[in-house]
């Protein structure tokens, strides 16, 4: 089924909430649209924005209506900021005077129709990632980035990963818990569809630090998206915003390499 598309990313660094767009099919009839909002704030410059939409039902088209009209804050709870964004784009709110810093909490605030959505998402320490390889296996077209980094052993960590080649988002993302890594030189290999990553390629991995909340609705999505197959009741990811939407708001530390594809 078609009925939500999610912008996963971020905000790319995104996004940039460095988004990745994918199509997630939850086992769901002809249900009525769901509002979906999607944003982070990162310790990379802003601005930084939230996107709203609307899905669509099964039938119809792939376009998916911008929600315009909305009132969108974001407060730093740690500095006593609060900002009010404006409407740049059909959907598209960006933020004024929110720096983001490591060891905040952001509350995201949206209302909508006189209906209140509301997040808070602190963000972890940031984790520097080391380096950036390529696995070159011996199936035909598949190439695959190893990112390479030393996680921090006092606290648990929730990582995702975004992929860009040539400068353009792949519509894939993978998300890491520390669970069994803690405080370890971790070697992660990325997975690419096949041909996605040819030689001469420059790739930019991100390593983007999220926390738990993020990571849980992250990790599900990439279940629901990348992974249907495997599941036996696949659902819509459990958003970490309340009001009843879909989507979520990270606040989130941004470290990227690029790499060349020599062969």
């Amino acid at each position: 089924m078609k009925n939500v598309l999610f912008a996963l990313s971020i905000i790319i660094p995104l996004i940039t909430f460095s988004s990745c767009e994918k199509t997630i099919t939850p086992t769901l009839t002809n249900a009525a649209p769901q509002l979906v909002i999607e944003g982070a704030v990162s310790d990379t410059a802003g601005p930084y924005h939230i996107n709203i939409s609307k899905t669509v039902t099964f039938y119809a088209d792939n376009t998916y209506p911008n929600v315009s009209g909305a009132s969108v804050t974001i407060t730093d709870e740690t500095a006593g900021v609060t900002d009010l964004l404006t409407e740049t784009s059909a959907g598209t709110y960006t933020t004024h005077t929110i720096v983001g810093k490591p060891g905040s909490t952001y509350q995201l605030t949206v209302i909508v129709d006189g209906k209140t959505y509301q997040s808070s998402s602190t963000m972890p320490s940031p984790v520097t990632l080391d380096s950036v390889t390529f696995d070159y296996t011996s199936i035909k077209n598949m190439i695959q980035p190893v990112a390479y980094f030393q996680d921090p052993g006092n606290f648990v960590n929730y990582y995702k990963f975004n992929i860009l080649k040539n400068g353009v988002k792949l519509n894939r993302f993978q998300t890491l818990e520390d669970l069994l890594s803690n405080g370890k030189y971790i070697r992660d290999q990325l997975v690419t569809d096949t041909g996605a990553i040819k030689k001469n390629d420059v790739v930019t991995i991100s390593l983007v630090g999220i926390d738990k909340n993020a990571y849980n609705f992250l990790q599900e999505a990439e279940n629901v998206a990348f992974y249907n197959d495997q599941l036996n009741t696949p659902a819509t990811p459990e958003s970490n915003i309340s009001g009843g939407c879909i989507g979520y708001f990270s606040a989130q530390t941004v470290s990227s390499k690029n790499a060349f594809v020599s062969q």
